[in-house]
Parts: C-alpha cells; sequence; structure tokens
C-alpha cells in the first residue's frame, strides 16, 4: 500500500487554519499589516533579528551605535500594543506547531528511546 503522506500534510495545513491559535495569530498578523506605522516598526524588528543572529554566527559583536539603535526599536515594539498582540499570538502558534511536530516525529523520538535503553 502506498501512503502519499503529503495528502496528509495538506490536509493539516488545511485544518490548522481554523484552530484558535491560527486564526488568533491572523487576526493579529492583519492588524499590523493594516497599519502602516507597525508593519514598518515590526519589519525593522525583523531585519534587526535577523542581522543578529547572522552576527553570532559569524561570532561578531554589534558596536555600541547598532546596540543603541536595537534597544530603541525593541522599546517601541513593546509600546506598540498591535506587535505586542502579534507576538503573543505567534507564541501560542508556535507551542502548538511544537505539540504538532511532537506527535508527528513521534515514531522517530520512540525508536531512538528503544535503541538508547538497548
Amino acid at each position: 500500500m502506498s501512503v502519499n503522506i503529503y495528502d496528509n500534510a495538506n490536509e493539516m495545513a488545511k485544518v490548522l487554519t481554523q484552530t484558535e491559535q491560527y486564526t488568533a495569530w491572523k487576526t493579529a498578523f492583519d492588524a499590523v499589516q493594516g497599519d502602516e506605522t507597525a508593519k514598518d516598526l515590526f519589519k525593522k524588528f525583523q531585519t534587526i533579528q535577523m542581522t543578529v543572529q547572522q552576527m553570532m554566527q559569524a561570532q561578531k559583536t554589534p558596536t555600541p551605535d547598532q546596540e543603541k539603535e536595537w534597544d530603541a526599536v525593541a522599546k517601541d515594539v513593546q509600546a506598540n500594543e498591535k506587535i505586542k498582540a502579534l507576538m503573543a499570538s505567534e507564541q501560542l502558534l508556535n507551542t502548538l506547531l511544537g505539540e504538532i511536530n511532537d506527535i508527528v516525529t513521534k515514531p522517530v523520538s520512540e525508536s531512538y528511546a528503544a535503541a538508547h535503553k538497548a
């Protein structure tokens, strides 16, 4: 019997859009996208996150000016209610996705656990 796991994954993606976590995230995401100030600030925040990750991977240290800029953006993000709502809903959505990942990968985890015991 041949199984097309991608059909199941696509179905799961459709079902995901019906969860409370996804709908809350989508509402918050749309609110940020609909507000130019929040949208621009969030883009700036995401760009900074990527820069920080790249610098960490390259084992580079930010300049004092970069740190000041990043702190200012972080402060503005924390003061923006729409972005705060988006980040909170994103965290809940990521928790759900992590739980789903744990379920999907359970056979692999169990195999490793059994091999470790042997």
